[in-house]
């Protein structure tokens, strides 16, 4: 939806650091140069400063400053639209192979439908994963000049993906000599985590002047890795009674192995029973404790101590990070009616994720087909001479029928020790255009070219599955191998073999790259008795591309703990569009707006969009203002074209055995047939300055969304097999002892989503005898977010995790909560050359999963303190020192819901720094 309505007096004051004297709407009506007209995100009209009419929240490079914050992605999460649901940040990536994405959404509607812009223009979505939204990551924090938020859909004037709204970058564009900047930081807890980032930027000559100005800006940032075992509420994963690690554990029995046989054929022979579950088997003959483990409490069969794996201190929490940046923008001006204009942004984000070692079991091995290929057993198998072969103990828990024969045994491997991954991605954005004045009109046309590049890659950990069991398998070998060592360790003869089968090298490459060529002209309609009225008109053209090289290991599924096969994806197509944009003042204070695009995809179709807004000054102090649109999200080349593979699952818990942190196969991919989402959007809101210190902003909206394009997580699908749901019925394989051995997730056209809710701004700014002082709330209520699954089954998803059931709500396995209420709190007080700013970041409380006995929890309300003084007293040296969570609180008890590998707190809500003390410092000439 596009708005075309004023914001009032605080929106440009205390966004621009403009006049502080009177309401905006009332300076509005005086005569302004048209040099002076821009454009504002949602609309193509170029307006005054003073007349923009929009929801957005802008962040300015002074805000950004007094933040504190370390990267990009953290300066977003502060936003009070954006949320968690829906969002992939930098630390869901241990174990989920997110490729060092971190990516941004609004309202809980994901990444995919946020429309991320940087100086206005799309960007190249990030070439990996199952999305295809855009890496925040690689836009450099020091290059931005302000970020704007538009809080509502804008498809009537960008196209797809602008369902939930724009976040769009604006870099800085005007400068005048040069910055050296630099920060550090560190957590006053032991452990990682430090950062530490240097910038420059520089501007040269005048537009005026000299006919042309240039700026330039590079930046360098880097962060240290954190591991959980460095703090006390994420270091162990059995906290009772609220959850328990069910990982895969080392030296379980599964059951009697036949030579030659699959696992399929093995379980279908008549022989004894044969566990696929890491949480059921025939036990373990020694101590879990002496070998590192962990025993659960709910044992295996009849009784059996089955040994865990608690990985939780393995994992990274926050991983190792470098971004190298280097932005330009020039303009020239070639006649006095004529500037040409020149932007390039190149970013590049280094991410280093390590988690916890490999585990093994024989359905793991199940989807390698090198196994067949080569004649190895898909299994780490125990012979019956094996010095460490556990008769007594098969004896002892009467498992007669076993013993003898060939043992399938569970392990979590320690030769190689963490999984360690490297992931690079390069973002390249260039940009050349024209604009002018043209017949009294304003005229624009550009090119860019975008590319996003992905270099995947195993530094650590990883092996051959075929190669290591091989090892373990051939008879010369096994006589040295000790499943139940106390320390874990191999005698060195066997450790060199198995080292042997490492694996380092590429993952997967990837290269997406959107290239543009748009064009508008602006300018006055016609005039009537309200004043003149303003249009647009525009085209775009924009072509796709999108390709991934898994390696030949990767798309091979035989690499341990890559997840299974991955096959390439080599796809492009080709979008035109036209716009256009009326604004008509109707009488002296009510505006009507009206935008309309269509768009035409060479392999989805066809679509057209509108909005429509109303603006009513009322008073000099009261502005009302209402809209009314549509949207549409175009299906991705990833969802059309990605090829279906069987791989791994990500964990889930079957209600229907009581077993827990299951993985199994699951077969995933594209769907060609899929089609556009739609939505209807609806905005009412009012702008209120009854005196000159105070005004209050409240937008009240209303989103739908239909034909969701869904990808049903494994829990979502296996909930709802075993709860009848038609809808999953043929998505399930199970074993004929009712455990499940498969499950399908499908990209499909299905369900739809409805939410409300009300976006609050408060502001107050005065000057006093003691200084001025600026206090400003940003809130976000949500009231409502349901969502219809494929089946017509109804997720209420504002402030849970969970339904009543205790099962995930639509979007949880992606982690992250629509919150009820979230705000930021800021009082800022500057005397002189002084200045301290006191933050607030608050949340309200949210239902998460269950716990180990099958109760609801809840996890409190919450909130955090940031601080800083800064200095700037000396010609133009700034000098500023803060803390993030003052009071260095830990983060409530977390029960997660989805395939989240660190344990004790919501990756999505809390810093696991804890208290993090920054220096910041700059100097102008």
């Amino acid at each position: 939806m596009t708005h075309t309505l004023s914001r009032g007096a605080w929106l440009v004051h205390a966004a621009f650091g403009l006049a502080a004297a009177g309401p905006a709407w009332a300076q509005a009506d005086a005569p302004q140069p048209d040099t002076q007209r821009v454009t504002i995100t949602g609309s193509s009209i170029k307006r005054i400063d003073a007349e923009t009419a929009l929801p957005v929240q802008v962040i300015t490079r002074d805000e950004i400053s007094r933040s504190g914050v370390t990267s990009t992605e953290q300066l977003l999460s502060s936003v009070s639209a954006i949320s968690a649901m829906g969002a992939t940040t930098n630390a869901m990536g241990a174990g989920s192979s997110t490729g060092g994405l971190s990516s941004v959404s609004l309202r809980g509607l994901t990444a995919d439908r946020t429309l991320v812009l940087v100086n206005g223009r799309r960007l190249a979505p990030f070439p990996g994963g199952a999305s295809a939204s855009v890496n925040v990551n690689t836009i450099p924090l020091g290059a931005i000049e302000r970020v704007e938020v538009l809080k509502d859909g804008a498809s009537g004037v960008y196209g797809s993906d602008a369902i939930a709204g724009v976040v769009n970058f604006i870099l800085t564009k005007h400068f005048d000599g040069v910055e050296l900047s630099g920060s550090a930081g560190t957590p006053t807890r032991d452990g990682g985590g430090k950062s530490k980032k240097a910038g420059i930027v520089a501007g040269f000559g005048d537009l005026d002047a000299d006919r042309f100005s240039v700026v330039v800006s590079g930046s360098l940032e880097k962060e240290d890795l954190l591991f959980a075992r460095d703090r006390s509420f994420a270091r162990s994963g059995n906290v009772y009674p609220y959850y328990e690690s069910g990982a895969t554990g080392q030296g379980n029995i599964e059951g009697a192995w036949i030579p030659g046989m699959t696992l399929q054929e093995v379980e279908a022979s008549g022989g004894p029973r044969f566990f696929r579950s890491p949480n059921s088997s025939y036990g373990s003959p020694v101590a879990c404790d002496t070998m590192g483990m962990f025993q659960r409490a709910a044992g295996g069969f009849e009784g059996a101590p089955v040994c865990a794996f608690d990985s939780a201190p393995y994992v990274g929490l926050v991983p190792k990070r470098e971004l190298a940046s280097f932005t330009l923008n020039a303009t020239w001006r070639a006649s006095e009616s004529l500037d040409v204009f020149a932007d390039v942004l190149w970013g590049r984000s280094k991410v280093t994720q390590s988690f916890q070692p490999n585990p093994l079991r024989a359905s793991f091995l199940e989807t390698d087909a090198l196994f067949g290929e080569r004649g190895v057993d898909p299994a780490l198998l125990l012979y019956p001479d094996n010095p460490n072969y556990p008769t007594a103990y098969l004896q002892a828990r009467g498992f007669t029928d076993l013993i003898g024969q060939p043992l399938s045994i569970t392990s979590r491997e320690t030769v190689l020790g963490n999984r360690v991954n490297q992931d690079t991605n390069t973002q390249l954005r260039a940009t050349l255009g024209v604009s002018g004045r043209v017949a009294e009109q304003d005229v624009e046309v550009a090119v860019s070219h975008n590319s996003s590049q992905l270099e995947g890659r195993a530094v650590g950990g990883y092996f051959s599955q075929v190669a290591y069991v091989a090892v373990i398998n051939d008879p010369a070998n096994n006589r040295l191998w000790n499943p139940w060592s106390p320390s874990g360790t191999q005698p060195a003869e066997l450790a060199d073999k198995l080292r042997a089968t490492a694996y380092t090298g590429q993952t997967l490459n990837g290269q997406a790259t959107t290239d543009l060529v748009d064009g508008k002209i602006t300018g006055n309609a016609f005039t009537l008795p309200g004043g003149m009225a303003q249009y647009a008109l525009g085209y775009q053209g924009r072509r796709e591309k999108y390709k991934t090289e898994p390696s030949e290991a990767l798309f091979s599924g035989d690499i341990a703990g890559l997840g299974g096969s991955v096959a390439p994806v080599d796809r492009s197509r080709s979008v035109h569009a036209v716009f256009g944009e009326l604004s008509v003042p109707i009488v002296k204070r009510l505006e009507a707006t009206l935008a309309v695009r269509g768009d035409k995809y060479n392999d989805v179709g066809s679509t057209t969009n509108y909005n429509g807004s109303l603006r009513w000054r009322a008073t000099d102090s009261l502005m009302l203002r209402s809209s009314v649109g549509t949207g549409f999200r175009a299906p991705t080349l990833v969802d059309l074209w990605t090829p279906q593979t069987l791989g791994n699952s990500e964990q889930f818990d079957d209600p229907a055995t009581g077993q827990t942190d299951l993985q199994v196969n699951a077969l995933s991919g594209g769907n060609p047939a899929l089609k556009p989402e739609k939505s209807q959007q609806v905005l009412v809101g009012l702008v209120f300055s009854p005196i000159r210190q105070f005004t209050a902003t409240v937008d009240v909206f209303r989103i739908r969304l239909r034909d969701i394009i869904n990808l049903p997580s494994v829990q979502e699908v296996v909930s709802g097999f075993r709860r009848g749901d038609p809808a999953y019925a043929g998505l399930v394989r199970l074993s004929p002892t009712n455990e499940i051995q498969q499950v399908s997730t499908i990209l499909t056209n299905a369900g739809d989503a409805r939410l409300s809710g009300v976006d609050v701004e408060l502001g107050w700014r005065d000057s006093y005898s003691f200084g001025r002082l600026d206090v400003n709330l940003v809130g976000t209520y949500m009231s409502r977010f349901d969502e219809t699954s494929p089946g017509g089954f109804v997720s209420h998803k504002v402030g849970t995790l969970v339904d009543d059931n205790g099962d995930p709500v639509l979007g949880a396995q992606n982690g992250g909560v629509v919150l009820r209420w979230k705000h930021t709190l800021t009082a800022n007080l500057s005397h002189g050359a002084w200045s301290g700013t006191l933050v607030q970041n608050f949340y309200k409380g949210y239902r998460d999963g269950n716990d180990l006995e099958g109760r609801a929890h809840f996890v409190p309300s919450r909130a955090t303190y940031d601080a800083q003084v800064a200095w700037h007293g000396w010609r133009g040296l700034k000098l500023a020192l803060g803390v993030k969570n003052l009071l260095d609180s830990d983060p409530p008890v977390y029960i997660p819901v989805s395939n989240q590998f660190q344990t004790g707190y919501d990756v999505s809500l809390y810093d696991p720094r804890g208290r993090f003390v920054y220096v910041n410092a700059s100097y102008r000439f």
